[in-house]
């Protein structure tokens, strides 16, 4: 698979990542009996093991008999699992294992077990035992960190921003007050000119401050684009008020039409195929992809769950798009008494009302009252599943941009783009 279909099928494991994070945490020990373990890959798994062990013996200090007995067996959970390992994945692994009271009453604790496919790099080990488990090296992976500086320097308007994850954000916009050119003629034209001039630089220098200030604390920037009409920008590049480190981020500088607030759009248009990492560009480029298909009505557009669902059994969909904001589940249900089941799809929204209704239903089999609901996923996992099982790019879609609102509002958070044309 490319590195750009890797880049897609990321999505998924991200979406997972954020929906787990939701329920870790909620999750509370009464004591420190929740235990959270952070894998490089270069760690070996026999290191970890002793490591877990050496925290066995730890752990017959403890005073409280159920204390105890929790956090032991929280600790052979992990071993049990790590068993089954034999080398830490790419980007490590992260383990939480706890007593999880079912009640508010002590001695109603039940053992979970929850392993983690990280979405980046896990640096440091880490083993963390306390009474909630340790979930923000975990949340800090899922932070957007590659970010570029945008300048769009006009001689009247300037505008100073950045591009990160799926935000565009217009930090300052500047007006100058620099008059036209005077009409005089003689030693006052050449006068007015100078002042002009002078009132151009204490612009462009009023400008690099804001610059310095605003791009040298950020950590993660990885370059800066500079636009704007006219020889504006190349005047505030030779300016030397812009700091020495930010001058060496520049990546390109680019004619545009105009300058301000509204030549940030254009100068991201511009420089697009610089900065595909960055998923905002990503999320325009799929959507502009989906609806020069429709336009087109070239067949190799799709979308809405039941379309969606039989192209992907027809290993059809070379591009999936999907909404964050979907809140699609597909419920499976079977009857304990004869084992007859059945599939629905619910909205999140109305789950617990169902859920209950569930319990009420007689088996249309057996006419038993013995329906439960088995496992419950989302239909974001669902269909991402089955797109990875067929080597589909996966994309999913904020509702922060336009294309992400537009997939959602217009055509239900669920879309492709296919190989090849389905008569359906």
């Amino acid at each position: 698979m490319s590195s750009a279909a890797k880049k897609k099928t990321n999505d998924l494991n991200i979406y997972k990542t954020k929906k787990l994070l939701e329920d870790l945490r909620s999750k509370k020990g009464f004591h420190t009996e929740l235990i959270s373990v952070y894998i490089p890959h270069d760690r070996k798994i026999s290191d970890v093991t002793n490591h877990l062990k050496n925290e066995i013996s730890e752990s017959q200090n403890i005073k409280s008999k159920l204390t105890r007995k929790n956090v032991l067996d929280s600790i052979s959970s992990l071993l049990g699992q790590l068993k089954n390992i034999n080398e830490v994945p790419e980007n490590g692994l992260v383990m939480f294992s706890g007593a999880i009271p079912q009640s508010n009453t002590p001695g109603t604790e039940k053992n979970e077990m929850y392993i983690v496919d990280p979405p980046d790099r896990v640096i440091t080990f880490r083993y963390h035992c306390a009474s909630e488990f340790l979930l923000w090296p975990l949340e800090e992976m899922l932070t957007a960190k590659e970010t570029y500086g945008l300048l769009v320097i006009g001689r009247k308007e300037s505008a100073v921003g950045y591009i990160k994850g799926n935000k565009v954000e217009v930090v300052r916009e500047f007006t100058s007050g620099i008059h036209g050119k005077h009409r005089a003629g003689g030693q006052s034209q050449r006068r007015y000119e100078r002042l002009i001039e002078e009132g151009e630089k204490l612009f462009y220098r009023r400008i690099s401050d804001t610059v310095n200030e605003l791009f040298l604390s950020m950590e993660d920037l990885q370059g800066i684009f500079i636009g704007g009409p006219g020889q504006s920008k190349e005047k505030f590049v030779s300016d030397e008020s812009l700091d020495y480190r930010l001058r060496d981020k520049i990546m390109d500088v680019v004619d545009l039409g105009y300058g301000g607030t509204e030549g940030i759009r254009a100068l991201i248009e511009k420089i697009k195929d610089k900065i595909e990492n960055v998923k905002y560009i990503r999320e325009k480029q799929v959507m502009q992809q989906f609806m020069k298909e429709i336009t087109s009505d070239s067949g190799l557009a799709s979308y809405g769950l039941e379309a969606i669902q039989k192209a992907l059994n027809y290993g059809a969909v070379d591009n999936l798009i999907l909404s964050e904001k979907l809140d699609i589940y597909k419920l499976k249900i079977e009857c304990s008494n004869c084992q007859f089941n059945e599939h629905r799809t619910v909205k999140e929204r109305n789950f617990d009302r169902i859920t209950a209704s569930i319990q009420n239903e007689s088996c249309p089999k057996c006419s038993s009252n013995s329906f439960n609901i088995i496992e419950s996923k989302s239909i974001i996992e669902e269909l991402g599943e089955i797109a990875e099982s067929t080597g589909t790019s996966i994309e999913i879609l904020s509702t922060e941009t336009e294309e992400g609102e537009m997939l959602y509002n217009t055509f239900g958070g669920i879309a492709a783009i296919l190989r090849y044309k389905l008569d359906y």
